[in-house]
C-alpha cells in the first residue's frame, strides 16, 4: 500500500496522462499526492547562449517559473477535485539535470513511489533529448510507475 506517491510533472500531454494515472493511485491508497515541476536551467544557457532568445536570462529564467507555477496550480485543481490531499514544488536548480532535481526532492520527501511519464522517444531524438524517465529508475530507490506517452508524433 502506497502512503506517498510523488509525481513530476511538465506541460505535455504524456505528463497529463501520468498525472491521471498518479491520482487514481494516490486515491486508491488514501496517499498523499507531491507534484513537482522541475525548471530545466539548461534551456535558459541554451537559448541564451545561442542567441535563439534576445531575452535576459533573468527574464528568461521568470517565463519558465511562471509556466512551471502555471503547471503545478492546473494539476493541483485537478488533484483536489478528485478529493486527493496533495502538495505541490517548483523543483529549482543550479545547473543540475532535471533528473537529478526531481531524484533529490523524491528522496527528500519520504515518498514511496515515484509516477513519472515516458514519451517513449526513439533514436536521434532520445539521444538528444535524453530520457527523464530512464534516469530516474536508476537514481531512486522507491518504486517507479512509468506512464506511456502516446505515440501520435505530437507529444
Amino acid at each position: 500500500m502506497y502512503k506517498h506517491v510523488f509525481i513530476a510533472i511538465d506541460d505535455s500531454r504524456t505528463s497529463q496522462k501520468a498525472l491521471e494515472e498518479a491520482i487514481a493511485v494516490a486515491k486508491a491508497h488514501d496517499a498523499t499526492l507531491e507534484i513537482a515541476h522541475a525548471i530545466d536551467e539548461q534551456l535558459v544557457h541554451v537559448f541564451h547562449a545561442g542567441g535563439v532568445t534576445t531575452t535576459s536570462a533573468k527574464q528568461l529564467k521568470q517565463v519558465l517559473e511562471t509556466g512551471g507555477q502555471d503547471v503545478l496550480s492546473k494539476a493541483l485543481e485537478k488533484a483536489q477535485a478528485a478529493g486527493v490531499k496533495t502538495k505541490t514544488h517548483l523543483l529549482k536548480g543550479h545547473g543540475e539535470h532535471t533528473d537529478d532535481l526531481i531524484a533529490n526532492a523524491v528522496k527528500n520527501s519520504g515518498a514511496d513511489l515515484l509516477v513519472v511519464g515516458s514519451h517513449g522517444r526513439r533514436g536521434v531524438r532520445r539521444l538528444l533529448l535524453g530520457s527523464v524517465a530512464e534516469n530516474l529508475v536508476r537514481k531512486v530507490s522507491v518504486s517507479v510507475l512509468i506512464v506511456r506517452g502516446h505515440h501520435d508524433g505530437k507529444d
